[in-house]
Formats: structure tokens, sequence, C-alpha cells
């Protein structure tokens, strides 16, 4: 029978022993995250083609349930028109009367920078009032003077900013510009977690989504200043203005929209990770004409434990540990929805007048990518509302990101390598524009398929500002990038789109012999699957045989693993990352038609073939295919004389 002494040692041994697991697990089965790099940044890119369900993807993802957000009573709220009115519904539904409740309303203020925020007096009201404020604390007492409601209320003031500025009038030549990011989202990234969105930019807004862009830096911020200056994050780019203590003097494009006549919108959801405030001081002078990061400092300071507390319980919830209400919850509602909001009241505040805004999202996917799938649908409710209240008659809306999923384990696989450097870009033009300047509608559709980023964008965006769209359009010459209106050569490579090696997503095409037997496999493949999509027109369409192979590329990423210190993990010799797989891009004719097809296709360890798209003619069938009437398998047919 053990002692009491003996049991004291026992439990000592035994947190003594957790101890020892827990730091060995921290030491050595830390996930690694692979450097690897580039090595020719100088040689042709050829834009990585990945599948967004790629099993070693899938099998890292979540699915996340819908947070679960408080019950609490809403007793006042902020309409689209700018007014504090009282909540009829909430009063009945708690059985109060207006009569027996006192609310007020305190606004909100800047205070010397970017970290503070002032509450001026309160101001009671009993009537619907229009609030002269971006943001108030709104309070209810009862008759016994207790505080029974008290919350955070956002707003656009719209008719200050009119009065106290020449804000232009829209017309059909000069565009909004509306640029909505979110965080850590690549193009592959966004189909496989918010496809509702992606469809709906893409079948019912005709939106333009570039399959080359690529980030130029590692997080945000170095993403971002070429976003909105053109010019790279570093002293060689910016000059007197890199390393002062505040932004101010950044040349922001959001200036040279608002000196034009524009009113101006700024709003990020994560006040501590902001771009320009993360291990920085922000702005001395508010950037724009209306600013959201007072809202979420006054969260803060209404509520320091609880904010302070939002990223440990985001990831009790990323363990499947219930917490209420949600850390992404303010309240009785979803933050997401009403970041969301804000731009919608902007948009409606100003319909009629010239706007630009930036907005980025980044409480929802910067940690945990998976949970952006719960703003799915909210992000097609809003893009759909934008569409029937005419907000995009004329706007052009960047929908867009950063650069994809740092993850650790995501990162770690092939397919998650290209997506960490390969963020969203979609691009939805209003339809006037596109039936004005088909010419660069056409060429920006060209350019989805080469190599694009951040700079070329900026560029686009001096253009939009500009109003340069004409057939014979001047040549812009930024310092970096060339613009998404301007054909932008296949031949591009990482070095002069200036992307590092670090960065650079792209494989390399090697000529590879057209005898070997893999070619000869994917060739034989693919033209069985050719005759077998041919069968219901076997009457009609001849069995094609193949002529010859004329070309055959060996299609391989010049990812080289870059190691300044080796760090042994147990987790790495366990699970040993998964190698990229050889793909090659081969050219063959058939007989007897003469066709040339190209198909991009790589085999499997169990030996089965898998094809990279379709298999594309590359020559025209002219009157070949007519005994058919099927617009796709006329690529194919070959008719019977």
């Amino acid at each position: 029978m053990w002692s009491p002494n003996s049991k004291q040692k026992k439990i000592l041994l035994f947190v003594c022993m957790l101890c020892v697991l827990f730091y060995l697990n921290h030491k050595y089965n830390t996930p690694m995250t692979l450097d690897l790099r580039h090595a020719d940044v100088h040689a042709q890119c050829v834009i990585p083609e990945i599948d967004p369900f790629d099993k070693e993807l899938t099998k890292l993802d979540k699915h996340p349930k819908p947070p679960t957000c408080s019950e609490s009573m809403s007793l006042v709220f902020i309409d689209m028109n700018g007014y504090i009115q009282f909540n009829t519904s909430s009063f009945a539904l708690n059985k109060l009367s207006k009569s027996e409740v006192v609310c007020s309303y305190r606004p909100v203020e800047r205070s010397g920078g970017d970290d503070d925020v002032i509450l001026k007096p309160e101001v009671q009201f009993t009537e619907p009032e229009y609030i002269e404020s971006d943001v108030v604390v709104a309070s209810c007492l009862n008759k016994k003077a207790k505080l029974i409601y008290q919350s955070v209320l956002t707003n656009i003031d719209f008719r200050t900013v009119l009065r106290a500025n020449k804000i232009k009038m829209a017309s059909p030549n000069q565009f909004n510009v509306i640029l909505f990011g979110i965080d850590s989202l690549s193009r592959t990234g966004a189909l496989r977690k918010i496809p509702k969105t992606m469809k709906y930019i893409q079948n019912d807004l005709g939106g333009i989504t570039f399959k080359g862009y690529t980030k130029v830096g590692g997080n945000t911020f170095p993403n971002v200043v070429p976003l909105l200056t053109g010019r790279r994050a570093d002293k060689e780019d910016l000059g007197h203005a890199w390393g002062q203590e505040y932004y101010d003097e950044f040349p922001l494009i959001q200036y040279n929209y608002s000196s034009a006549g524009y009113v101006t919108n700024f709003a990020e959801d994560w006040p501590y990770f902001s771009t320009f405030n993360y291990l920085s001081n922000g702005f001395k002078v508010q950037p724009t004409d209306h600013y959201l990061r007072p809202m979420y400092l006054t969260m803060k300071k209404l509520a320091p434990v609880s904010t302070s507390l939002e990223q440990v319980s985001l990831y009790l919830e990323d363990k499947s540990i219930k917490v209420m209400p949600s850390s992404l919850c303010y309240q009785n509602r979803i933050k997401h929805v009403i970041f969301l909001e804000n731009l919608k009241r902007f948009l409606k505040g100003y319909k009629s007048q010239l706007k630009f805004s930036f907005s980025w999202m980044s409480e929802l996917s910067h940690d945990y990518p998976y949970y952006l799938e719960i703003a799915d649908q909210d992000f097609t409710d809003f893009l759909r509302w934008m569409k029937i209240e005419g907000h995009l008659d004329n706007t052009i809306l960047l929908f867009m990101s950063d650069h994809g999923s740092r993850i650790d384990d995501l990162r770690n696989t092939p397919a998650g390598r290209i997506e960490a450097r390969m963020p969203l870009l979609s691009i939805v033009l209003p339809e006037h524009f596109k039936k004005e300047h088909k010419h660069l509608v056409q060429t920006m559709m060209e350019n989805t398929n080469v190599l694009t980023t951040a700079f070329d964008v900026n560029a686009m965006l001096g253009d939009v500002l500009h109003k340069n769209f004409d057939q014979n359009r001047k040549t812009t010459k930024p310092r970096r990038g060339i613009s998404l209106f301007e054909k932008i050569p296949k031949e591009r490579t990482c070095a002069n789109a200036s992307i590092a090696e670090h960065f650079c997503p792209c494989f390399v095409s090697k000529s590879t012999n057209i005898d070997s037997p893999d070619v000869q496999k994917i060739v034989n493949f693919s033209l069985e699957r050719i005759n077998r999509m041919l069968d219901k027109h076997r009457t009609v369409c001849v069995v094609l045989a193949l002529s010859q192979v004329r070309d055959a590329q060996l299609i391989v990423s010049s990812f080289k693993r870059y190691e300044t210190k080796k760090t042994f993990t147990i987790r790495e010799f366990f699970n040993t990352p998964v190698k990229d797989q050889n793909k090659y891009t081969i050219l063959f004719e058939t007989a007897p038609s003469g066709a040339l097809f190209e198909v991009t296709a790589h085999i499997e360890s169990d030996g089965e073939v898998y094809f990279v798209g379709d298999i594309t003619r590359t020559n025209r069938y002219g009157t070949q295919s007519q005994c058919i009437a099927d617009k796709y398998l006329r690529n194919y047919c070959f008719c019977k004389k």
C-alpha cells in the first residue's frame, strides 16, 4: 500500500513526465515549414495547374459549424440612412415600453493616432435622429437606472463628408473602385472554401479570374503596399517615406482618388494585425473619409478582457471545444456580417457619387483558413445585393487576396506550395464598360493566363483613375508592373515581374523524348478518350488514329529546398513531404483529320493517366465536323465522306 509520501512522489513523477513529453512534442514534433525556392527565376513561366480538390489538400480540410452568438437583445440600431432608432420588436419581445427606458449614444473619435479613441458626451434621444459620427456607443437604462443594453454601432456619416468635401458625381466614363480582400486565400482555395461566391462571380457577374496572379512578398504588408502604391515595401522604392513613425507619407492610391473628387473608405476587421498597424503605429491622420478601425478599438475599450481572449477562444473552437458566444461574434451578430454591412452603408450613402473603397478581411481566414466557408453564403448575398441595387453598374470590383494559406500542413504539400504563392484575383467590370471597351476586355482575358502581380493591378487602377481606355491608349510606364489593360508578354519571367525566388510559383518545361513510354501512354490514352467521346456519333465520325507526336515537354517544378539550418523533427522523420508529380504537355497529330491536339497530363503511381484540363485542339476544324451540331465535339469529329 502506498504511503502519502509515495503518492506525492507518484504524482510528482507523473507531472514531470507530462512536462518532458510536452517539451519533446514542442521541440521535435513542431510542424516544419519547408523553405522551397525557385531555382531559375529567369526561365519562362509555365503557370501551374493544380486541382482545388487535390487529395493532399482535402484530407487536411475541416468544415466548422456556424458560430453561435449571444442571445442578447438589441434595443437600438442605426438604419441604412444613418438614423438611430429604437428596435420595436426587441422592446416587445422583452416586454419593455419606451417610457420606462432611457437610451443615449456617445459619438466616438480617434485620439491622436491609430491606437486610441475617445467617447464624447452622451446624447439622449427619443425619436429617430441622424448620427453625425461613424461610430457610437449606444446604451439604455431601465427605471432603476440599471444598464440593460450597451453596444458599439457602426455608421457612415455621409452628410458631414458631403458638406466638407467636393465629391464628384459618378459618370459613365469615370468608374468607382471597390477592392474587397480576404487574407490568405488562393484562387484554388476560393474554389474549395467559397464555391457559391466564386460561381456567382463567374456566372452571374461575368468576373475575370487571373490564374497567374502571384504574390511578391511573404505576408500581407509587402503584398498590399505594392497594390496600393505600385512600389515595393522597401527603402529603395519608397525613399524618405520608408522608416517614418507613421505611414501618412506612403503614396497610397486612395490619396490620388481623393484628390480627383472620390469619397474614400478604408476598412480592416482585425485591428491587432492590420496591414499598417501590426508592430507599427499606423496613420497619424485618418487615411480616408471613412475609417473602420475606431469601431474595433471601441469594442476593445469597452470589453478589454474578452476581446484580448478572442484568439484563445478561436483556438479552442478550432479544437471542437464549444465557446459561448463564439469569438467570431460581437454580441448577437457574426462579425463578418457587420463588416459587410459597413461596406453596404458606404455604397448606399454615396450611390450617386464617385467612390473608392479598400476593405480587407483577415480574422476569418488568416489562422484557420477553413473557417472562411461559413461566410460563403453571406459573400454571395452581398454581391447579389450589389448587383440588384445597381452598385455594380458603374463600379470596377476587385475580389482578391494577398497570398494563399501559409499554414504549415497545407503549405508543405505540392499543391499547397503553389497555393501559398498564388492568391485570388477576380475582377468584375461594368456591362457598359465591356461593350464600349471590348479591346481592353479581350486583353485582360488574355492576361489571365500569364504571370501577373499586385504591381500590375496598381497600374490598372491608375488607368481607371485617369480614364486611360481609348483604343490608342497611352502606354503607362509605372515604376513596376504592366497594367492589366495592356498585353503582358507570355514570355514574362518571375525576374522581370519583380517576383523573388522565394515566391516564384512557376513550373518550367523541358523537351523530352517523344518515344518515351510515358509520352506514348498519355498519347494513346488521349486518343482513346477522344474516340470514346465520339461513340454516339460513330455513324458519321471516323475513328481517329495517331499520325505523329509533334512535341513533348516535361513540365517540372523548379522548387529547390533551401535551409540555412537543418532541424530534426519526429514529424518529418515519419512524414516525408510529398514530391511534385512530373507532368507532360504533348502535341500530337491524328489521321485522317490532320487535327493537332495538345494535352497536359501526369501518370499516377498506380499507372493511371490524369489530365490537367481538356484535350485542346490547336488548329481549325473548318468543315471537317459539319456533320454534327455539338459545338464541343466539333473540335474532335472528322466526318465520314
